[in-house]
């Protein structure tokens, strides 16, 4: 049972924050090319909806039941690296559901209608509208925020400091 769980756990972690690795390149794109913005925007809501956050609670209960199977004691020192680990995995689903989410969904209301036709008024500023220059800012920031803490847990999960 242990390896089963073991290997869900693993396999999970790759299919679902994998794709996450992406999502820069998709939006470096939709910058260059401003027409398929909103392509780009649904193409990444989609994943996050549909991959990484429900993913994601997967992950917790496959890591509950490697806890459980184990016998752990998250109370025992050498169990250290894994209450650290848990705790950064709750603050990015949290951060992802009620952040990073809603700001994916923003964006593709805000790309829904594409961007301008022709060349922008006479002294507008370059660059997209400024709702959307925001949410985009907003999103890298939070995929950089989501990125760190994904790296710390495997980094925890892998070397499993203390032990």
């Amino acid at each position: 049972m242990l390896q089963l769980f073991l290997f869900l756990h693993v396999m999970g972690a790759i299919a679902v924050f994998g794709p996450t690795f992406a999502f820069p390149v998709i939006a470096r794109h939709a910058s260059q090319a401003p027409q398929h913005g909103h392509f780009a925007a649904v193409v990444s809501d989609a994943i996050e909806r549909r991959i990484v956050i429900p993913g994601a609670i997967v992950q917790g209960i496959t890591g509950v039941a490697l806890i459980l199977i184990l016998g752990a004691d998250l109370t025992s020192p050498a169990y250290r690296w894994l209450v650290a680990g848990i705790i950064l995995y709750l603050i990015a689903v949290l951060y992802a559901v009620f952040v990073q989410a809603p700001a994916a969904t923003r964006m593709v209301e805000l790309t829904a209608g594409g961007p301008p036709a022709g060349p922008p008024p006479e002294g507008a500023p370059a660059g997209p509208p400024p709702a959307i220059a925001a949410t985009a800012k907003q999103l890298q920031r939070g995929g950089m925020i989501l990125t760190v803490l994904i790296v710390l847990i495997v980094i925890l999960m892998v070397t499993k400091p203390g032990v």
